[in-house]
């Protein structure tokens, strides 16, 4: 969807390549910290909607800037799929590492 609405006024969205560079590198930064990838996926996943979050935001803003309300109400529909899943990971986050911990114990 938003790059039908980048196509539509001829840009292309350097926020969102950045966006993209930052959380690799956060990524990558996690294995530092954590040793499984059952945990640092869960970890990485919540980093990553937390940037999809904040880039909806600033995308929403500038579309705003620039009066272009159809990209702004599309990025709001993405932002709330993005609140959605960053809510979902939030609330199962301690589940899923309780259960992954609970299955390497008994290994």
């Amino acid at each position: 969807m938003l790059d039908r609405c980048l196509e539509r006024i001829g840009g292309a969205s350097t926020i969102k390549d950045v966006t993209g560079k930052i959380v690799a590198f956060g990524q990558g930064l996690s294995g530092l910290f954590v040793n499984d990838e059952v945990v640092k996926g869960s970890l990485a996943s919540y980093a990553f909607e937390q940037m999809e979050i904040a880039s909806y935001k600033i995308l929403m803003a500038a579309a705003e800037h620039a009066g272009d309300q159809e990209t702004k109400r599309v990025c709001d529909a993405i932002l709330q799929q993005e609140l959605t899943m960053a809510l979902w990971l939030d609330e199962h986050a301690a589940t899923i590492t309780r259960s992954f911990s609970n299955a390497i114990g008994k290994e």
